[in-house]
């Protein structure tokens, strides 16, 4: 069984982590929720490419705002 300090080990490693994985999370939900081709996607209007970019940014803003509090949570439950 894996201890208290590799769990939060791994939870702080993919709350950093999520920031990258985030854009490729948000393409392949959009295609699947939007039933546009990635093809599509690619080669269609600016209007998906914003949709999809507000997204990140918004998740950026969002991780950005509780990172200070997620952190600070984790090294509280680490001691």
């Amino acid at each position: 069984m894996l201890n208290n300090s590799v769990i939060l080990s791994i939870i702080n490693q993919s709350w950093r982590w999520s920031v990258f994985l985030m854009f490729p999370l948000l393409l392949v939900a959009y295609v699947e929720l939007t039933g546009v081709s990635f093809a599509q996607l690619d080669e269609g209007t600016n209007q998906h490419k914003w949709v999809i970019m507000l997204g990140y940014l918004l998740y950026v803003l969002v991780w950005l705002k509780l990172n200070r509090h997620v952190k600070a949570h984790l090294e509280q439950r680490s001691r």
